[in-house]
């Protein structure tokens, strides 16, 4: 018999959020979504040590975390 190890969470019939990062770590426009205490799909955006937005779902806290990048203009950062 082998056996194959998996994810544990994608049994469950309703996976718990994980979250995620966008950047490298040390970056200064780094982006962190965090699952919400107490939800399943709810993420807040930890953005410079902040939380920024609380998010519905994963897709939403995409959306929002590519048009905040946007919104930050290549001449603002410091050179």
């Amino acid at each position: 018999m082998k056996l194959i190890q998996t994810k544990g969470s994608i049994l469950e019939a309703k996976p718990v959020e994980e979250g995620f990062m966008v950047g490298k770590y040390e970056d200064p426009l780094c982006y962190a979504a965090v699952p919400i205490a107490g939800s399943d799909i709810r993420l807040a955006i930890i953005h410079q040590g902040k939380v920024i937005k609380e998010c519905r779902n994963r897709q939403s806290a995409i959306n929002f975390i590519e048009r905040h990048r946007k919104g930050k203009s290549v001449a603002k950062l410091p050179m």
